[in-house]
């Protein structure tokens, strides 16, 4: 048993922001003096005050929290370990008339959460991680397998059923019985009959979350670092600790809200899909506990690979709730065969709730296909532009790509830059890179950006050998993707090439290469472009567009923007502007204040809000809806109340910034229940919008956040399609958010010419203004224009016509379907220039 230490967790103190680095000092590989980076996103080391202080710039408000709507921090020293939870009974006597937007993204008690975060000891959390791997005793993998978890009880098997465990390097490291015929059919016979007895654990679980940060933060961290090899596993802790504070009270919201008869929260078991590096805070605390403190049952999956460290934490929690006294049939753990997997989420997927994951898009669109209610946030092509090839972007260039040996979600995958660097310059930009052979070393220096020198977990890319070039210096076959060889780098496990083309894979998939350090350079920027506008007069404004469309087609999680201060803030909006990506970083080439941007910087807990999405026209295929992070993970399987929605009409919208012509739509909408979810998502529209953008949390950089319009490009738009059948109830939800904005003229749609119905009722909305396209054409018509012009839509959304199905989304999961959201922020602290300057952008949703 692990000692009880003293608490690592105290309310947010004030104290003096650090400085960031810029022009002048070299950022070596493995320095203890870089800002650590955790989940592949910079953090600062010294924690400053959570509430802001007032306005310097008008053009974007600070937000400033309403009375009644904070909850103080919570304390570890003493119970309730987090703040209790809010009191429903009030809430449950009267709705209000215009009830406020809660826990959807960018709402203004969404905003309200992020006060109070607490602070956090990362040195001590270092040392409990130490002293756990110190006194670590490898034979237990081995000794006491993997197995199947059901009803608390571990299911050991024959030894037939046994196989060895490997890491995530493929290097051994424990055994695991895959279940039997029998134990199989007894985990699909639990997940398809169990039926929880609760709907709120929160103060059981909150204790037991207590526990596990400060009893258990050695383990969590040590045996993470074990299995998947993590160099810095004791920043992602700092942002559990952090963030789940900021996740709870959203959990507190929905609750409230389920209370007050205004929405279902679904209580089905759940399938939590481990991710191998950031299982601690993705897998564990945002699915596992704020799913389990609601009352939804959780069925943890095995892994191929790196198995070992969720089971472990599986088999923790199991026990620590039967010193809750929760029943154990709450949380169950699936130790399968891939193929037993799929015969149980298959066989359950009418019957379970929805299925979570973090994986590779190929996976999650594979998982998808089988089990439509999957919730995924899948990687992407991590994109990094520099207008100047200095020391200081070298420094973090090199950073971004080996990021836990290339195996951060925001890893830097791809690298645009002037034309004058060349083969030998990327090569030349390795050298610096640290080899490591045991991730321990590299936890005790606080390093985070080694590789493992040719380790087996992932194939290499074709490779043309070290030095491998072609005669014009350029090497490695180009930037454009298909079978082109990579060069590798002479000494170190690193392969890269460089040419004028983005790369573009026959799949339209960049391969990632998880745990490599591999990067595509397109070197097409023109050196000498100082005078240059980015628009499309200038060979520079050109390469923009050309950059965007490919950033749009292949939706990297993160773009970093570097050039020189003067004309960093032009390029960058230019590029925020024409694209829709959740994360964009801007920093500066020559600014001392305004280090180079990295694509792994993100703190979800000061509101640099985070999400993987895949590209958006192809975003079903991977995933029920996207995830933003922080959000209410039991919010993706919520929905309305149908008998709340009845009761929402449109003058409950009176007194807020909805349009008038938005209220004579809503008045043509005939049932009840659909007009009342369009009232629930104009206004959150209208509350999500009121301060938009708004500004993080953080000191250490500066941020801007919220709801963004689709990409503002020549051309480009999103295609609403209409078939005979559609009504305009079935078309309302889907269109308001567009009509209801400024994303107005940015959406167009097709009816088909025998939908007379539909088109009458159209007729009497603003079209003579045209405020919209509609265009009238039969679906052989469409496909022929998708065919020839497919790149200048944006997204193509089919309304689907007369469903039976009155499920209603919560309009914040719903909105992020058709809409870009998240941040863009500065390198550079209290930078009011890049306050003002991005607050006035036109990429900001208003309403029209």
């Amino acid at each position: 048993m692990i000692r009880s230490p003293p608490p690592i967790i105290a309310p947010r103190r004030a104290a003096p922001a650090i400085a960031l680095r810029g022009v002048g000092t070299t950022i070596p590989s493995s320095s203890t003096s870089l800002p650590p980076v955790g989940r592949g996103r910079m953090m600062r080391s010294t924690v400053t005050p959570r509430t802001p202080p007032l306005a310097t710039s008008t053009a974007v408000p600070r937000y400033h929290f309403v009375r009644g709507h904070r909850i103080m921090a919570g304390s570890f020293d003493s119970p309730p370990p987090f703040p209790p939870p809010r009191s429903s009974s009030a809430a449950s006597a009267t709705i209000p008339a215009f009830a406020r937007r809660s826990y959807n993204f960018a709402s203004s008690d969404y905003a309200a959460c992020f006060d109070g975060v607490p602070d956090v000891d990362k040195e001590r959390l270092r040392e409990d991680a130490l002293s756990y791997l110190e006194n670590f005793d490898g034979r237990k993998w081995y000794d006491e397998p993997v197995c199947s978890i059901l009803d608390g009880e571990r299911l050991l098997a024959p030894s037939s059923y046994l196989r060895i465990t490997k890491n995530s390097l493929d290097v051994p490291n424990g055994h695991q019985y895959f279940a039997t015929p029998e134990q199989v059919d007894a985990l699909l016979h639990h997940v398809l009959n169990y039926v929880s007895p609760y709907t709120d654990l929160r103060r059981e679980v909150r204790n037991i979350e207590r526990r596990l940060l400060t009893e258990y933060t050695g383990l969590l961290i040590g045996n993470q670092c074990l299995d998947f090899g993590k160099q810095d596993g004791v920043t992602e802790i700092e942002e559990c600790i952090m963030a789940n504070h900021v996740e709870r009270r959203m959990n507190d919201m929905l609750f409230d809200d389920e209370r007050c008869g205004k929405i279902c929260i679904s209580r089905r078991p759940i399938f939590v899909s481990c991710v191998s590096n950031f299982s601690n805070f993705l897998d564990l605390f945002r699915k596992t506990l704020r799913s389990l403190e609601l009352g939804i049952p959780c069925l943890i999956l095995g892994r191929s690979h790196t198995t070992q460290h969720p089971y472990r934490w599986t088999e923790l929690l199991v026990q620590l709730m039967k010193d809750e006294s929760i029943d154990p049939k709450m949380v169950t753990y699936l130790s399968c065969q891939l193929e037993d997997i799929v015969y149980i989420t298959s066989r359950s997927s009418g019957t379970a709730g929805a299925l979570y994951t973090t994986c590779s898009r190929d996976l999650a669109k594979s998982i998808k296909s089988t089990y439509p209610n999957t919730i995924s946030s899948t990687g992407g092509p991590n994109t990094l532009l520099t207008t100047r090839w200095t020391r200081p972007v070298i420094d973090a260039i090199r950073t971004s790509a080996s990021i836990e040996c290339a195996g951060q979600c925001t890893a830097l995958r791809h690298l645009v830059v002037p034309e004058h660097v060349h083969l030998g310059d990327v090569e030349a930009m390795f050298d610096d890179v640290e080899h490591l052979s045991d991730p321990v070393d590299a936890l005790k220096d606080g390093a985070f950006d080694r590789i493992f020198d040719g380790h087996g977990g992932t194939s290499p890319p074709p490779s043309a050998g070290p030095c491998g070039r072609d005669d014009d210096g350029r090497g490695g076959g180009g930037g454009g993707g298909g079978e082109a060889y990579y060069a590798k780098h002479e000494l170190k496990d690193a392969y890269f090439r460089v040419g004028p083309a983005y790369p573009s894979p026959k799949n339209d998939e960049v391969n990632e290469y998880w745990r490599k350090v591999v990067v595509d350079v397109t070197n097409i920027l023109p050196d000498d472009d100082s005078s240059s506008a980015v628009d499309g007069s200038s060979r520079l404004g050109r390469e923009v567009e050309s950059l965007s469309r490919w950033l749009i087609r292949h939706q990297p999680i993160s773009l970093a923007v570097n050039a020189e201060r003067s004309r960093v803030l032009e390029l960058g909006r230019a590029l925020f502007e024409k694209t829709s990506l959740v994360v964009t970083t801007i920093g500066s080439t020559d600014a001392i204040d305004a280090p180079p941007a990295m694509t792994c910087q993100a703190r979800p807990q000061d509101a640099e809000c985070f999400g993987e999405f895949p590209p958006r026209k192809r975003m079903g295929e991977y995933t029920k809806f996207p995830v933003i992070i922080p959000s209410s993970t039991p919010s993706y399987d919520s929905c309305y109340r149908e008998d709340y929605l009845e009761s929402r009409t449109p003058n409950v919208l009176d007194g807020t910034s909805c349009p008038a012509h938005v209220k004579r739509w809503l008045s043509d909408v005939t049932d009840s229940a659909t007009r009342g979810f369009c009232v629930e998502l104009v206004g959150y529209l209208c509350d999500a919008t009121e301060v938009n953008p708004k500004r993080g949390f953080g000191t250490g950089r500066t941020a801007l956040w919220g709801l963004q319009r689709p990409p503002i490009l020549d051309g480009l738009r999103t295609l609403v399609r209409c078939g005979p059948s559609v009504s305009f109830d079935d078309l309302s939800p889907i269109f308001l958010p567009f009509y209801s904005t400024n994303a107005r003229s940015q959406a167009e749609l097709s009816v088909d010419g025998s939908n007379v119905g539909l088109l009458d009722k159209l007729m009497n909305h603003d079209l003579d203004n045209h405020t919209f396209g509609v265009v009238v054409e039969s679906e052989e018509i469409l496909q022929h224009r998708l065919n020839e012009g497919g790149d200048d839509f944006y997204n193509v959304v089919r309304v689907p016509s007369d469903c039976s199905d009155k499920t209603f989304p919560l309009p914040g999961q719903f909105v992020s379907l058709y809409l870009p959201l998240g941040h863009i922020k500065s390198t550079r602290q209290n930078d009011e220039e890049f306050v003002t300057y991005f607050g006035r952008s036109e990429k900001w949703l208003k309403m029209a």
